[in-house]
Formats: structure tokens, C-alpha cells, sequence
């Protein structure tokens, strides 16, 4: 088993020079993946993955490293020798504000204390009903993963912490096809480390094989702009790849464009929106008590009541160079990865409109629900809802396929004029990526929400 080494004599011995800031983080992962696919179970892969990380940040110039054999020592050494090779000064880290560790998981169901034969049991079970929800069905595919990682970081600044990480993921696509027309129904669930979620899906996994069969016989959306209804999951989705991903404090160095954009105090949108993003809840894919720095993770305000209340997301280098405290959001993927300024859980406000009532508002639209993909260019966005429907004078009617949502991201904000008032905060399979790091695990909580003027086009 690999050993922080974390003493203060790491940095002493390595020749960290007065002034600089190092840092050793150190990571055990043990990873479950289970396949199933071609009408039974196609692989049940057990691995380990082991190494640690060093960064320095100081006058001379800052490198970060990786290894699984290096010690403490070693990889501080060799980052304290790039840094200076490269020799490119950096800014100063922002104050430490240091987290508590917690990886605390709301019940007993916690992921790694289910024997391998249950999950196994259950997912061939859950692949099978997928296999069998309907005569039109003409496959599936079940990917299972879980991750369990024990983390330890040490700084040159005194600070010590031991955490443990899980995640896990669920995604079970049913197939059919008409016409030639491949069509997919899907169950995408997650968790950070509660194995709960994923009992009792027998519901939900016989809808996605009836949205399969339904899509394939459903008719091509024409191309246009549409009002549309977006469930809570898709919302979510929504405010992470626009405002959350906007917030990231990365993206401002040097763009006084986005900057002035969004700078606190503009009127960016309308007043029904409230955008937070968080630490979240025990339990959660998105739960960060304590980011990979260390910083203690606390709330920030992105949208109050539609203005821009803070516009940043915070790691301690862009802290620094905005003269702003550190927010909790710097993340890693893993150890071969330095953190960045990473959305954790974001959450739209519920308001106070019922379904209903935002369906109702709708002469011509559509009501997407759930999310096959989305992403973001920070100027545009674009989403695949899983499943949607047409809204012809407030009544919802029949499927329709190939929808693919797009538009401006600034834009959308003043799009919204209602929004629910049930907040979902579910998670889903989803992962977010940046700069190579992908997937990380995030949370996205919302109500459904209604957009005007949305541009849609076949995909």
C-alpha cells in the first residue's frame, strides 16, 4: 500500500525553498465494472489503481507530476526541478481555508458493503427485464461502474487529510428498430456511494423499453423554434453546461469580455431564476465537503433572483489572481490530474408553477424530458433530451424523435419564464469533462423550467 510520507520532512528533504507552496496527494482506488451486452453478461472486471501526485507552486515557476512508484520525496524533487526548467513565474495561491474530510453515506447501503454476487445478480436481472419489456425490443446494453478511493493530502503549509470517494454509475440503454430507424430508451442512475438508488428500478426500465418501441414509430421533429418544457433532470443538465460551466474561474483569466458579461450586479436573465452551486448532500455524485486542495467547500450564489451575484468558481490559483477566497471547487479526476476550477453540485431554485400550469402556457412546443448528452462552447449550448413530445394549445400529445436543442448561452437566461416548483435531485450517469478529465462526477438539482424560443433542429 502506498504511504503519503506526508511529514513535514518530505518537503525538507526535497528542498522546497522558503516561500513556495507543495502539495502530495496520494490515492487507492478499487473499481468494479460489469457488462452486459449480446443477451448475457459480457464482462465482471475487478482493478486497482495506485499512485500519487506532487505540485509546486512558487517564484522560480510551478510543475505538477504523477507516479505510481515515486515516493512523497522523489515526486516533490522532480516537480520543484521542472518548475524550475520551465520557469514561468506563477501568481500567488489565495489564503488556504481548510475543509473538514467527511464521506459519510446517508444509510447502511453503502456500495462496497454489497457482495459482488448481489450486484451481479440484480443487473443480469434488471438486463434481462430490458431484454424482455416488449416484442419490438432488439437489444440492450447494462454498463455498471464503481469506484471507491481512498485519498490522503498532505501541504507544505501543515495541512493533513484522509478522505474516502465513491462513485458509481448505472446505464441501461433497450434498443428497437422500425423501418431501418435504430431508436433507444434509457436508465441512467448514480450516486456517491449509495447503492440504494439502484434497487427498485423494474418501473422505470420497462418506460425506457416502451420510449424505445414508441420512438421508433415516432415521426422526425421539424426544424424551428419551439417553447419547450424541460424536465428537472434536463434543467439541471441546462444550468450546468451554461451558467456553471460560465462560472468557472479558469475561463475569466484574461477574457475581459466574459468578465464584463458577467459581472455582479448585471440583470442576466429573468427574475424566476435563482442558480446555486454547492457542496452538496452526503450521498450525492456532486457531494464535495472538501475539494483536492483542501479548501473547505461552502455555497456560492451564482444567479439571485436573475443578477449575477458571484460570477466565480474558485480553485486557490484564480482565487489568488482575482484577489477572491478560494470556493471549494478544485477538483481532480484523479491523481494523474492537477485540480481545476470544477462545478460540484448546481441547483436551480424551485418556483412556483406546477407542470401544469407551464405546459399550459404552450401553443406550439415541446416537453423534453431526461438527457442523452450536452455541452457547451461557454458562447452556445447543446442538449439531446431523452425523450419528447409535442405541446399543440397546452395539451401534450405524441412522441417525436431527432430533437436537438440548441441556442446562445447568454440568451437562454432571459429565455425562462417559469419555473416549478418541485426541485428534482436525482442522479444520473452523467459525468462532466474539461481540459481531459472526464468524467467527473457532478450533481444537477432543478425543477422543470420553460424556455421560449428555443431553436431546434433534427440530430
Amino acid at each position: 500500500m502506498l504511504l503519503t510520507g506526508g511529514e513535514p520532512g518530505v518537503f525538507r528533504h526535497a528542498g522546497l525553498a522558503s516561500g513556495d507552496y507543495a502539495e502530495v496527494r496520494t490515492e487507492r482506488t478499487r473499481i468494479l465494472d460489469m457488462v452486459w451486452r449480446g443477451g448475457d453478461v459480457e464482462s465482471v472486471t475487478l482493478s486497482r489503481d495506485e499512485g500519487r501526485c506532487a505540485r509546486v507552486v512558487g517564484a522560480a515557476g510551478s510543475s505538477f507530476v504523477s507516479s505510481t512508484e515515486d515516493s512523497a520525496t522523489e515526486l516533490v524533487r522532480l516537480a520543484k526541478a521542472n518548475a524550475a526548467q520551465i520557469a514561468v513565474p506563477a501568481g500567488a495561491f489565495a489564503p488556504a481555508r481548510p475543509g473538514v474530510s467527511s464521506d459519510d453515506v446517508p444509510g447502511a447501503d453503502v456500495v462496497e458493503s454489497v457482495p459482488v454476487e448481489e450486484k451481479a445478480a440484480l443487473l443480469g436481472g434488471y438486463y434481462d427485464a430490458a431484454l424482455n419489456a416488449h416484442a419490438n425490443v432488439a437489444g440492450a446494453l447494462l454498463y455498471y461502474r464503481e469506484a471507491v478511493s481512498d485519498i490522503d493530502l498532505v501541504t507544505s503549509e501543515g495541512l493533513a487529510l484522509t478522505w474516502r470517494r465513491r462513485d458509481l454509475t448505472l446505464q441501461l440503454t433497450v434498443y428497437a428498430s422500425a423501418a431501418g430507424d435504430r431508436t433507444a430508451g434509457s436508465v441512467s442512475v448514480g450516486s456517491g456511494g449509495d447503492f440504494s438508488v439502484l434497487r427498485k428500478l423494474d418501473e422505470r426500465i420497462q418506460a425506457a423499453a416502451e420510449t424505445a418501441v414508441g420512438l421508433a414509430r415516432a415521426p422526425v421533429v421539424e426544424s424551428g423554434g419551439y417553447d419547450v418544457v424541460c424536465d428537472g433532470p434536463l434543467a439541471g443538465v441546462w444550468a450546468h453546461e451554461t451558467i456553471g460551466h460560465l462560472c468557472e474561474a479558469d475561463h475569466h483569466l484574461g477574457d475581459a469580455e466574459l468578465q464584463r458579461a458577467l459581472r455582479p450586479g448585471r440583470e442576466l436573465g429573468s427574475s424566476l431564476l435563482t442558480i446555486t452551486d454547492g457542496p452538496g448532500l452526503p450521498g450525492a455524485r456532486g457531494y464535495v465537503p472538501v475539494d483536492d486542495e483542501g479548501t473547505a467547500g461552502r455555497p456560492i450564489h451564482l444567479l439571485r433572483d436573475g443578477v449575477v451575484a458571484a460570477a466565480r468558481l474558485h480553485d486557490r490559483a484564480t482565487a489568488g489572481a482575482f484577489r477572491d477566497e478560494p470556493t471549494g471547487n478544485a477538483r481532480s479526476l484523479g491523481y494523474r490530474h492537477p485540480p481545476l476550477p470544477r462545478v460540484r453540485t448546481i441547483a436551480i431554485a424551485a418556483g412556483d408553477s406546477s407542470d401544469a400550469d407551464l405546459v399550459g402556457g404552450i401553443g406550439r412546443g415541446l416537453l423534453a424530458r431526461g438527457v442523452l448528452g450536452g455541452q457547451t462552447d461557454r458562447a452556445g449550448f447543446t442538449f439531446l433530451p431523452a425523450e419528447c413530445r409535442e405541446i399543440r394549445d397546452g395539451q401534450v400529445g405524441r412522441l417525436v424523435r431527432g430533437v436537438v436543442l440548441s441556442g446562445g448561452v447568454l440568451d437562454a437566461f432571459r429565455a425562462v419564464d417559469g419555473v416549478g416548483r418541485d426541485q428534482w435531485r436525482g442522479d444520473t450517469s452523467a459525468g462532466c469533462g474539461k481540459q481531459g478529465q472526464y468524467p467527473l462526477a457532478v450533481s444537477s438539482w432543478a425543477p422543470s423550467i420553460r424556455l421560449r424560443g428555443i431553436h431546434v433542429r433534427t440530430g
